[in-house]
């Protein structure tokens, strides 16, 4: 985990935020995709979840 659990717990919480809005943006639905897998690895890096290009590395 790249930071502690309470700070975590509260991006997780503005993390669903942010999804409902973009959902409810009216922006195109690929737009609206991109929007939400980007911010999702992003809350999957903190958690130690997600290596930025190594889905790339592993094929090459």
């Amino acid at each position: 985990m790249k930071t502690d659990s309470k700070t975590l717990s509260e991006i997780l919480k503005l993390h669903a935020e942010y999804v409902k809005e973009v959902e409810f943006s009216g922006i195109k639905p690929l737009s609206m995709e991109i929007y939400k897998t980007n911010s999702n690895n992003f809350v999957r890096w903190i958690q130690d979840e997600f290596n930025p290009g190594s889905k790339l590395r592993r094929s090459l």
